[in-house]
């Protein structure tokens, strides 16, 4: 509509103040990942300590226009954005206070208005590690919401003493499977380090307390081939929905993703070969070897726990999982 380019590429970059999102996107326009022969719009959001340079955006082809009010941001306050400087691509500096739902939202009225192009979006979520814990203890609801609209997650100002490697991915993975996780740091050493499960995976019966169940249901989503043909004993609410065919049921546990009101019951297909002794809701331990082939119910191949036996054990005084 404003330009010959065929397709408008939109890349967001969410965070809180002084994540790094400033710096992330002038390295980027600095790289040969990017064509700098492509005009760029730059939509900042908030204003940190880093500023937009007159004579960086010079060279790179750039311009910066402020958005100061979240209600401003939308197709209509950009618009004149658009004809003004005919971009071949927009960065956006989001303001991490601002609901990243309206992300969605804008990135839809910016398709209508340049319906004449492909417009595709590429978010990009950047944590400060310092703050990490004390942002997912005080502000889990916004830190989820930018998970979960995010391809990739860059958790940056990493070190050896202070990162958990599991308890990030684990916040993260619960509310975006399928998000990219990324840890930077300024030290080699840190690179080296290994995570260390609270489980032994080459124990002939991996055996997973209550405690543990987010922290290796995690793993095992992004690690099916570590735990394919392995003994797993594993503990669960038992349930038998009527839409299985017979010698299925489902274990799972109600897990909490962000607080109090996001608890939802999350489990897997069990193949055993009489369930007859077991009734919805009793708490069972399972010793099984996992396979993860296509199931319908999944939609997709996802894991299968094929049963050698099952007990009932006493539930856990508290039966939420979290994942960290």
């Amino acid at each position: 509509m404003f330009n010959r380019q065929k397709n408008m590429m939109i890349y967001v970059m969410l965070g809180f103040l002084e994540s790094g999102k400033t710096s992330l996107i002038k390295d980027l326009l600095q790289t040969d990942l990017y064509e700098k022969r492509l005009k760029t719009l730059i939509l900042a959001c908030e204003e940190g300590e880093e500023e937009y340079e007159p004579a960086f955006l010079a060279k790179i082809g750039a311009v910066v226009e402020y958005i100061e009010d979240e209600d401003d941001f939308n197709g209509d306050y950009i618009l004149p954005f658009l004809k003004k400087y005919k971009p071949d691509r927009i960065f956006i500096e989001y303001n991490g206070m601002w609901r990243a739902t309206k992300i969605i939202e804008v990135y839809k009225q910016l398709c209508d208005i340049l319906f004449d192009r492909q417009v595709m979006i590429q978010t990009i979520d950047i944590m400060n590690d310092e703050t990490f814990s004390m942002y997912m203890k005080n502000m889990p609801s916004l830190m989820t919401e930018h998970f979960k609209v995010s391809e990739t997650i860059i958790d940056n100002r990493c070190t050896v003493e202070r990162t958990n490697k599991n308890a990030v991915r684990g916040s993260i993975k619960a509310v975006n499977p399928r998000a990219q996780i990324v840890f930077e740091s300024e030290d080699e050493e840190f690179y080296k380090m290994k995570e260390v499960m609270p489980f032994d995976k080459e124990a002939p019966v991996i055996d997973i307390s209550n405690d543990d169940f987010g922290l290796w249901y995690i793993d095992m989503m992004e690690n099916l081939d570590d735990y394919k043909g392995h003994t797993i004993k594993i503990r669960g609410f038992c349930n038998k929905p009527d839409s299985l065919e017979p010698g299925f049921a489902v274990l799972g546990r109600r897990v909490m993703t962000c607080c109090a009101d996001d608890i939802q019951f999350m489990g897997f297909l069990v193949k055993y070969d009489d369930w007859s002794s077991f009734n919805n809701k009793d708490f069972i331990a399972i010793t099984a070897k996992m396979d993860h082939v296509f199931r319908k119910e999944y939609g997709e191949e996802g894991p299968v726990f094929y049963a050698e036996k099952v007990e009932k054990e006493q539930a856990p005084a508290d039966d939420i999982v979290y994942f960290n």
